[in-house]
């Protein structure tokens, strides 16, 4: 049995420029960083003993005596495209929900490619892993979307993730323990209780009605690597928050009436920060700008607050 332990996410600067269709041709940088929030995936070969075939559980459970029949398309994926058809166990869990921005889609595949291969004896790095969940997920499934959740996934870490027609390439973000100490200190994680069906927003960010916006979103990104590299949190928190109204302009599906409500509860207490992911629902990240307004907005949404720690490992097998 092995048991894997994959990140979730949070993308600061560059989202919506990840996008084949926009890098391939302009390049891109992106900056973010994993946290202590996993996606964990138990598998094994069923024994020949039992009365099933192929199992795997998530929030529903599936039997089938034929993997093409999963219902599942990440696991359906993974099993297709390492060429596994012997009866298996699959078994997922999340310390998130899934759907609200934080790459869970691409972290249980990037960790249950993980399991198999190891399952299998073989071992794979961290870039193995990245392109065959993006290959999976991209071009398989032909899903719409990015490629830096499998990217973030597979490596973890606090990292700029540059990309262009020849590839993409990871670089840790040149920060003091100082500066992640305050970072943390000053940062929320806020749920906004709902979550969504993110491929259908994510198919609208891939409109070439909105290349200035994602030009615009670059150079951002861009004068955000600036102030990380001066470690001038204040002015990452300014970029955060003019990189979230960027982004809003590329799709109305982006935002929404109830994300907007609890963002601008959040930013009058002077915190700048941006929804998560592709949009729509899901996680608001913010950095507040005085520690007194954190905690006051901690306690306010402190059902829906997550707090968390940066995750530098990427994923691990746990187990096995």
């Amino acid at each position: 049995m092995i048991i894997t332990r994959t990140p979730f996410r949070v993308s600061l600067f560059g989202g919506s420029t990840d996008y084949r269709s926009y890098y391939h041709q302009y390049g891109s940088e992106i900056i973010g960083f994993c946290i202590d929030k996993y996606s964990y995936v138990n598998t094994r070969y069923t024994p020949s003993i039992l009365d099933y075939d192929t199992r795997v559980a998530y929030s529903k459970v599936e039997t089938v005596d034929d993997n093409t029949k999963i219902e599942h398309d990440g696991v359906r994926g993974v099993l297709e495209y390492l060429k596994v058809k012997s009866a298996i166990d699959i078994n997922h869990f999340s310390d998130l929900p899934a759907q609200t921005g934080t790459g869970s889609s691409s972290s249980f595949v990037v960790g249950l490619l993980h399991a198999i291969h190891t399952l299998n004896k073989k071992s794979v790095s961290k870039r193995q892993l990245a392109d065959e969940a993006i290959a999976i997920e991209r071009g398989l499934l032909n899903e719409s979307g990015g490629i830096q959740d499998q990217i973030w996934a597979a490596y973890g870490g606090f990292n700029s993730i540059s990309m262009n027609s020849s590839g993409y390439n990871v670089r840790p973000m040149p920060l003091s323990e100082d500066f992640l100490k305050m970072f943390l200190e000053h940062s929320v994680l806020i749920y906004t209780g709902r979550s969504r069906k993110s491929f259908q927003i994510a198919k609208s960010h891939d409109n070439p009605d909105s290349i200035e916006n994602k030009h615009n979103i670059q150079k951002l990104s861009k004068d955000a690597y600036k102030a990380f590299q001066n470690e001038d949190l204040f002015t990452i928190g300014y970029l955060l928050n003019r990189s979230w109204a960027e982004k809003k302009r590329i799709s109305n599906m982006v935002s929404s009436a109830h994300v907007d409500e609890i963002y601008e509860d959040l930013h009058k207490n002077r915190m700048n920060g941006k929804l998560l992911g592709s949009g729509g629902s899901g996680f608001i990240f913010g950095i507040f700008e005085n520690i007194d307004d954190k905690n006051k907005m901690v306690e306010k949404y402190k059902k829906l607050n997550v707090n968390f720690n940066f995750d530098f490992e990427g994923s691990k097998i746990i187990y096995g």
